[in-house]
């Protein structure tokens, strides 16, 4: 049920909070004697807690908190059984919260009156909240992502590559896609099943890209894109808790920091001093935009200054595994501690409440699926409208392979403002968005009879051109260019450049 579930999330949260204050509270100490490594692996491991809604006991929950009779008392081991099964054994931690959250509100309809109390409403205050904070974050990645890589081309620089493939041998990493986008703010790795290692359109010098290529290869090395994202999740379960909010901006800064020292290890001051510089004349701009779910960071002077001294500091920390153990340790006390036994009186009472009688569903039948004959559609993911192939008409896409009789394309959609399609986060002053079509690409066709054209600096006006002329077309471009291409039966008949204002 979905109060249980929120009460056992707020026991985790609680629980981890106390974990999470303490660090907090020490950690300019913690950072002096210890590597940023173990703050980062504490950070990991109380996000991995907070995403997990188990019970340390079997039988303890916040539940109990809420089903108490009595007022807090202790029952001694001398206690008659009869005694103790009239009153709640508490934990040595409880919380007292007004016994109006669990006071039925009955909601009157045409039938029946639904029990429903301020503690059911919390709790789907808490989802929506949930769903909420998750939702803008995936849809923001997309969107960023998006507009990151569509005007973005793949570096040919032959040092640069160089300088990669070096590195990756150097790492043990795979091999990774490197290209350069004038809409990049800073250097970062954005994408999960296809990492992509994005650079901004300025020029390096040799040494300022090593550090930058490695230290994105170290957090490529590291899965450190995922591990945003498990921040991110934790985050977003418990969006009600300052604390973890906090936690969520320390656990990043202990990711860069911990990276800088990988980078800078065994290095002597020349090298610490000449990587600061490089991460200052890359990294002093502010972001104007920016997505937790890439390796992209930039936290204020403060944070580049605590970053600067962690990188110059010569001395020697000491191994912080006793402290990763100690945290694991205390995490569980702390979640043994929050909670309380539940009589069994108290328990009965719960799960009526918790468990409702069932009423049975009629059968539903199942309406045919009608397809039709020209075209065929697949199912939408992430909220994305259904991509539906004609075999007659018009379409959009990116070619990705062209060949003698045959097109690939990855197909886009068209979306305006007046389709049903259209979402809040599309561009309003365009009056229309290119989205992605929910499928693989597709391969078309050439009619014998096709028509190319393409517009004289991508604007205007438009130029017929032959099959030679288009090829070297295609294979001069910069960046990738939408194309519009007109159906006949299943076959390309025209393919002209579509103009984005």
């Amino acid at each position: 049920m979905l109060t249980n579930l929120f009460l056992s999330v707020l026991e985790i949260s609680l629980s981890v909070s106390l974990i999470v204050a303490v660090l907090l509270l020490f950690s300019p100490l913690l950072n002096r004697r210890y590597a940023s490594k173990w703050s980062y692996w504490i950070w990991i491991f109380l996000a991995l807690r907070l995403v997990i809604p188990f019970h340390l006991i079997q039988g303890q929950s916040v539940t109990a908190l809420f089903q108490r009779k009595s007022p807090s008392t202790s029952v001694s081991k001398e206690t008659s059984p009869d005694i103790a099964s009239d009153e709640t054994v508490l934990s040595p931690m409880t919380v007292e919260l007004p016994p109006q959250l669990t006071a039925p509100i009955l909601l009157r309809t045409e039938r029946s009156n639904i029990p429903i109390t301020l503690l059911d409403i919390a709790a789907l205050l808490w989802l929506a909240g949930c769903l909420c904070f998750l939702s803008v974050h995936l849809v923001s990645y997309l969107h960023y992502k998006k507009w990151l890589l569509i005007r973005g081309s793949a570096l040919k620089d032959k040092k640069i590559w160089e300088q990669l493939l070096a590195l990756e041998q150097e790492l043990q990493v795979d091999m990774i896609d490197l290209i350069e986008s004038p809409r990049a703010s800073s250097p970062m790795i954005i994408g999960f099943r296809m990492p992509v290692l994005v650079l901004p359109k300025e020029k390096y010098t040799s040494e300022e890209l090593y550090f930058i290529l490695k230290h994105e290869l170290i957090h490529l090395k590291r899965r450190d894109v995922y591990k945003k994202l498990l921040f991110v999740i934790a985050n977003g379960v418990h969006w009600f808790n300052p604390l973890i909010w906090l936690m969520q901006r320390n656990a990043l800064m202990d990711m860069e920091l911990s990276c800088d020292e990988i980078v800078v290890q065994g290095g002597d001051y020349t090298l610490r001093k000449a990587y600061t510089e490089t991460l200052f004349s890359t990294l002093h701009r502010h972001c104007t935009r920016k997505t937790p779910l890439s390796t992209q960071f930039y936290g204020g002077k403060d944070i580049m200054k605590k970053r600067f001294l962690n990188i110059l500091d010569k001395k020697g920390k000491k191994n912080g595994a006793g402290l990763f153990l100690c945290a694991i340790v205390f995490t569980f006390i702390f979640g043994m501690l929050i909670g309380c036994t539940v009589t069994k009186e108290a328990a009965n009472d719960t799960d009526d409440t918790a468990n409702p009688p069932k009423t049975e569903e009629l059968p539903v039948d199942k309406e045919e699926e009608i397809i039709d004959e020209e075209t065929y559609s697949t199912p939408a993911e992430n909220g994305d409208p259904a991509a539906e192939i004609p075999q007659n008409g018009q379409i959009y896409g990116y070619i990705s392979e062209f060949n003698s009789d045959s097109i690939t394309l990855d197909r886009k959609l068209w979306v305006t403002m007046e389709s049903e399609d259209w979402k809040p986060e599309y561009n309003e002053d365009a009056g229309f968005e290119v989205v992605d079509a929910e499928n693989d690409d597709i391969t078309f066709h050439i009619h014998k009879d096709c028509t190319y054209s393409a517009l004289k600096n991508h604007h205007d006006p438009v130029t017929e051109l032959n099959r030679e002329e288009f090829e070297t077309y295609l294979r001069d471009m910069e960046y990738p260019i939408l194309w519009v291409m007109e159906l006949e039966d299943g076959q390309i008949k025209n393919i002209s450049e579509q103009y984005l204002p």
